[in-house]
Formats: C-alpha cells, sequence, structure tokens
C-alpha cells in the first residue's frame, strides 16, 4: 500500500530526492511504521501528485526519491465557496472534514448577527490541519482554501459578477431549481447560525441580488446544511464521486 503523504513543501521537477519531516513525517516513522523500500504518493497542494519510493529513514525525517509527477484534479467542474457561520466546538471540524472530501473549493468562516462562535487564528490553523487529512483520505491535490472571516455586509456587498449567489433560507426556492437556473456558473452559498439569518441580513442580501434557497421541509443545523448543499453539487452531472475507495 502507497501511503499519501501531504508535503508543506514545494514538491521539486522528478526525478528528485527530497527530504521530509514535521508532524506528516513524525506520524508516517513513528505511527505508520515505514521503512525505505516501501512506495508513497506525495502531493503539495499544487494540483499534482508524486510517486516516489521511501529510501531512508531517520528519528525524525526521511527521504523519498521522487519518480514520477502526475496532473490529476479530482475537483468539481463547478466550483463552490461556501460562507458559513461557524458552529460550536467539534462540529466545525465535521463540518470542514466533510466539505473537503465533498470538493468545496473555498469556505469563508461568516461573522453574522447570530453566530454562535468566531474564527481566530487558532481556529483557522486548526481546520487547516483538518483539510490535509481530509485531503490525504478522499485523493485531493489541491487543498480547499480557508478564507479570513468575513461580516455578513461584507459578503452581501462583495462582487461578485458571473457568480450564482444563494442565500440558505426557509421559502426560497428549491437548491435544485436555483441551481438549474445557470447549470454552469460557479456558486458562492451562504450559511447562517443557529438562529438563522436576521430579517436585517436577509433583506440587505436580497437587495443586493442574492436568491433565497430552501433545503427541505426541515429546519438542518448549520452544518448540515453546508454540506447538503455541497453534496448537492458534487453531485452534479460531471460531478459525481466515487465512493467507498
Amino acid at each position: 500500500m502507497a501511503y499519501r503523504y501531504y508535503s508543506s513543501q514545494t514538491l521539486p521537477e522528478v526525478p528528485a530526492t527530497v527530504t521530509l519531516s514535521g508532524d506528516e513525517a513524525h506520524h508516517l516513522i513513528h505511527v505508520m511504521r515505514v521503512k525505505a523500500g516501501q512506495g508513497i504518493v506525495l502531493f503539495d497542494g499544487s494540483g499534482a501528485e508524486f510517486d516516489g519510493l521511501i529510501s531512508a529513514v531517520r528519528k525524525k525525517e526521511m527521504d523519498v526519491e521522487l519518480s514520477t509527477r502526475r496532473e490529476v484534479s479530482r475537483e468539481n467542474e463547478r466550483r463552490l465557496t461556501l460562507a458559513v457561520a461557524l458552529p460550536k466546538g467539534d462540529r466545525q471540524k465535521w463540518l470542514v472534514e466533510k466539505i473537503t472530501e465533498l470538493g468545496v473549493t473555498e469556505f469563508l468562516p461568516l461573522d453574522a448577527e447570530f453566530s454562535v462562535a468566531k474564527a481566530g487564528a487558532a481556529a483557522a490553523e486548526r481546520l487547516g490541519r483538518v483539510v490535509i487529512e481530509a485531503s490525504k483520505q478522499c485523493g485531493r491535490n489541491t487543498l480547499l482554501r480557508i478564507a479570513e472571516p468575513i461580516s455578513t455586509q461584507k459578503l452581501w456587498t462583495m462582487p461578485a459578477e458571473g457568480t450564482l449567489r444563494l442565500l440558505s433560507h426557509p421559502g426560497g426556492v428549491s437548491l435544485g431549481e436555483a441551481l438549474s437556473q445557470n447549470a454552469e456558473a460557479p456558486v458562492l452559498a451562504a450559511v447562517g447560525p443557529e438562529g438563522g439569518f436576521s430579517e436585517k441580513e436577509c433583506a440587505l442580501a436580497l437587495a443586493n441580488g442574492w436568491q433565497a434557497v430552501s433545503l427541505g421541509r426541515r429546519i438542518l443545523r448549520t452544518e448540515t446544511a453546508a454540506i447538503a448543499i455541497a453534496a448537492m453539487l458534487s453531485s452534479w452531472p460531471g460531478n459525481l464521486p466515487n465512493v467507498g475507495r
């Protein structure tokens, strides 16, 4: 079995030998117990993956001989940016893990009127590690981008020409109907906190050209709503994933 390993350093042209260190190398050396002579697949977030052979293993680092570079995209054909008010605690990790698996392009922590959690530097670092682990598992070679936190007022008025802007809100059109209006446009979808968006926030969004969409008859948790939108986009024609491989 060839392990997938994320390299925080940009990998060179092949053939080449690289030395890997840090948390990922520590995990492979001391948890996975890799040995010299084993195969490994590396990716650095650039969209490519590299076949390599472990040539030396030391206490804190390992050498890998890179032999092949492949451009392998497992991204959705339709770009999705999710702006989501962060839920509390471990549900943040679960949210980011699943939207990474579903191919979301960019994640914007959203500062809404009824937000229950704030996005700080510590949260961004923690969620960045989740993105890497999820990308290793699901085979993505391009990392989900976690952007700086953004307020609803700034998001509503942000230029987004050619983008389908969707506001998760009860009473709107169905998500499928909204997506079908423009089957190829990139999507920017906003999901509010547990208390939803305030009336003022909704009015400002609609006044700036956002479209309200409903996710069904039931009221979903923040992270469930975000994942439902991502799942719909990932199953759009041309985006169908391989399940359970």
